[in-house]
């Protein structure tokens, strides 16, 4: 059986930029002094940022840890489910339940509707890394 290539590759590059990703993310979320930007829920959620910040720098840490040492694929596999569907839970929660209001004067996006349209394409294209993630660790 043929060993595989240590070069780098276009998943390493997938994986290295979601760990720096999400261990950014998550000490951003963590940090409330610290603007998380247009990833960030409304204000009055701290405790809900602060508790997505702990999950993402874990969910970070993970993919690149697991890029330098040995875990069996199977542990790896079972860890990226995790992370998408957490990943996933972050969007429905985020997009769905806080992302915007319905009222008698009508639909209010968080914070625009722009926004609000740009930052959930960028969240879909984080979940695909994370299932192309994913998908080369079933087999």
């Amino acid at each position: 059986m043929a060993k595989k290539s240590s070069s780098p590759t276009p998943m390493n590059f997938i994986r290295i930029s979601l760990g720096i990703f999400l261990v950014l993310l998550g000490i951003l979320g963590i940090v409330p002094s610290l603007d998380e930007s247009v990833f960030s829920l409304q204000n009055s959620y701290t405790s809900l940022e602060v508790l997505f910040g702990v999950i993402e720098l874990v969910c970070g840490l993970f993919i690149l840890i697991s890029l330098f040492t040995v875990f069996s694929r199977k542990i790896k596999y079972q860890v990226s489910i995790i992370i998408f569907v957490l990943w996933s839970a972050r969007i429905l929660i985020s997009k769905l339940v806080f992302g915007f209001t319905v009222n008698s004067q009508g639909i209010f996006f968080y914070p625009n509707m722009g926004t609000w349209l740009l930052v959930l394409s960028c969240e879909l294209i984080i979940a695909s890394c994370l299932w192309m993630n994913l998908t080369y660790y079933k087999n």
